[in-house]
Formats: C-alpha cells, structure tokens, sequence
C-alpha cells in the first residue's frame, strides 16, 4: 500500500523522503521552518557573500551562473545581473535535442546585459550514453545529470572564477534528507550523493568511467568528470544555492521573468500540467515517464506539490491535475529517441516493464500488469489518497 502526505501529494516511495509519524513530508515540515527565517537577514548575508567574491580590478568575471534558459536561471540572472550589480559567466550545458523554445530562452536570456557561454556535447556520444543509461539503469538522462553539474565547475576552474550560483536546494523545493534541506552550498559531495545519482534510486554511484564498460573512449567524455581537488582548491571555488538566500516561490518568480521576455509553452508541458518546465528538454518526457513506473509518482506530483505548499493549489485541485496528466507513455518526442536509439516502440516497453515497481501498479489474476486500450498502467490505491 503506498502511503502519501497529509498535505502535499508526494508518496513514501519517493527516493530520499520520510514521511513522519503526523503524517507530513519532509518537505512540507520543512515550509514551517522557511516560515520561520528572517529573509531580509539571509538577503544581507548574501550581499555580503557577493560583495566578497567580487573581482576588485575587474579582471575576472564575479561569479558563473549555470543556465539553461528556464524560468529558474533567468530569475538567478537577474537577480545577480540587476540587483547586486555582478558581472557573471552564465553557463550553459544543453543536449543536442534543444527544443526551439528552449533556445528562443537562451536567446532571451542574452539579451540581460550577460556574456553566456554555451556548450553542446558530442551528439553521436551524447545518444550513446542516453540509450546506455535508458536500458541499463532506467534514466536516458544520464549526460545531461552530468553535465549540468560538471561543466560549470569546469568553466569556474578555467576561468579562475570561485563562486558558482546555482538555483533552490531541490532537497528542500521537493523534500529530501531533512538534514541536507537547509545546505547553503552545492559541492562535490552534493553533486555525487544527488546530482549525478543515475537511476534516481540509492544505489552505488556510478562515476563516468563507468561508460567505459560500454565501449564509450574516455577521450570523449572530458566535458562530463568534475575537477580534481586540487584544481578546486587552487581556484577556491565555492557553490552556492540562491534558495538558501531568497525564500524560493516559483509562481512569483515567473512572474518576474515573463516581464523580461521568459517564453512558456502554449499549453502544458508534456506529464505535467504547468506550462513553464522542461522548456527545452526533449527527453525529460521519457525519464520523467520512467520516474512514475519506478516510484509511482512524477512530474505533475512534482508541481502540483510545490504549489499546495505555496498555498496555490488545494490537495484536491492538485490530485484532479496529476490523475488527468500524469502517468501517460511520452508519445511527443517518443519517435524521434526510439529512430536514434534503434528500438522499436515494443522494446521500448518492454524496457520500461523492466524498471516498474509492479506493487505500486494494477495487474490481473496471473500477475501481469494491466493496462489500457493506450497500454498506459494504473496506480493501486488511487483513489484513496
């Protein structure tokens, strides 16, 4: 029987979270200690943290902002960029399947007075390591979780810039260790035990040698291994979550960037139903699918989460959402991966089969799991939340 906080719709098979004996989430207990915090005094301290970190002469850049284009780093842009005065290197890791609307943002997000960096992986090494993480380890994103977190810090070292400013602490945005939701630094410990956690399960972390294995030349994969400790040190690098400075709200923070020309999707985004994330992802539908089929939850309980324990949604409104958009196989760009990976659309499934936790899925007399005229399952207990 999967159990689900009182409060917000996230189950206890979620990797990482507790729900506690009142019957609360990590994440949602945690909203009453945000409640709590002086955020004008967190405001201060992180001025004085910029202030530190500052290039005097104006020979280096202040600070590297990892960007995608979203809603997310156009907010850390602007609050760096107009607010504090800094002049930083926004960095930009994306895959080769760059939706149009994700590089319509980028290109918006160069029009904030910034020099942005781009980087595009290799494309054939790229898929490999898509098909590769998709089979073995059920999470086609494996390139892209590195990615995001070892290229920044690649391009802080280079440039012999110390501070990083990376966005909320998703630990406390979508509930984690109770005891990392109140971190103010993202580094390498951090990036091992989440970041670049392939799988999303608590396994054994998987280092990119391991792609080795997979006939994969380590020549190709600079961009994708975190610096030595001594390049760390040298430079002094320090990473830091903006959450832990500025009380995270995403709807108000939207609201902000759309003002700036931040672009969002006509409708919502496919396995959600918010029209503001996964912007520029192709393949976000596919593991974001595999996400729900492992722990029984997704996207949609993601947002719909965030926004009951922002006070814009009720637990209701939020399970009509999730039942009506979450769950769905991720027919959108399911074509185009299936062509590159050369996979059929039946091995396809049958590789999600392989990563379904069948207690959390409907199955019939003999075991088999049920599914529907479009072959999508149905979670146990549904209606009972």
């Amino acid at each position: 029987m999967i159990r689900y906080c009182k409060n917000c719709l996230y189950p206890h098979t979620k990797p990482d979270l507790t729900i506690h004996e009142n019957g609360l989430c990590d994440a949602c207990m945690y909203v009453e200690t945000l409640n709590k915090i002086d955020w004008e005094k967190r405001r201060k301290e992180l001025g004085e943290v910029l202030e530190k970190y500052r290039s005097k002469d104006g020979s280096r850049y202040d600070c590297i902002v990892p960007v995608s284009g979203g809603k997310d780093s156009h907010y850390q842009t602007l609050v760096i960029k107009k607010e504090f005065g800094l002049n930083p290197l926004c960095v930009s890791y994306h895959l080769p399947e760059f939706t149009e609307l994700g590089r319509r943002n980028i290109e918006n997000l160069k029009k904030l007075d910034v020099d942005v960096l781009e980087f595009t992986p290799n494309a054939d090494v790229c898929l490999k390591m898509q098909k590769i993480g998709f089979t073995e380890f059920g999470d086609a994103q494996w390139p892209e979780h590195f990615g995001i977190f070892t290229f920044p810090v690649q391009t802080a070292v280079k440039y012999n810039v110390p501070l990083i400013i990376w966005g909320e602490n998703p630990q406390a945005e979508y509930g984690g260790p109770i005891k990392d939701m109140q971190d103010n630094k993202l580094d390498e410990k951090w990036t091992r035990d989440y970041g670049t956690r392939v799988g999303g399960q608590n396994e054994d972390y998987k280092t990119i040698e391991d792609l080795e294995i997979y006939g994969i030349d380590k020549k190709f994969l600079q961009a994708y291994r975190y610096p030595s400790k001594e390049e760390i040190n040298r430079v002094g690098i320090t990473g830091i979550f903006l959450g832990y400075y500025l009380r995270w709200n995403v709807k108000k923070q939207l609201d902000i960037v759309k003002k700036y020309g931040f672009n969002v999707h006509d409708g919502p985004t496919e396995g959600t139903f918010t029209n503001y994330e996964n912007l520029d992802n192709k393949v976000q539908g596919i593991h974001d699918y595999v996400k729900w089929l492992k722990f029984g939850y997704g996207r949609a309980t993601d947002n719909a989460s965030i926004l009951i324990r922002l006070g814009e949604l009720t637990r209701e409104e939020g399970l009509k959402l999730i039942k009506e958009h979450e769950g769905r196989i991720p027919l959108k760009y399911l074509d185009e991966f299936l062509k590159k990976w050369d996979m059929t659309f039946e091995q396809f499934i049958e590789i999600c089969d392989k990563y379904t936790n069948r207690d959390l899925f409907k199955k019939d007399a003999s075991g088999n799991l049920l599914r529907d005229k479009n072959l999508n399952l149905t979670k146990i207990n549904y209606d009972n939340i």
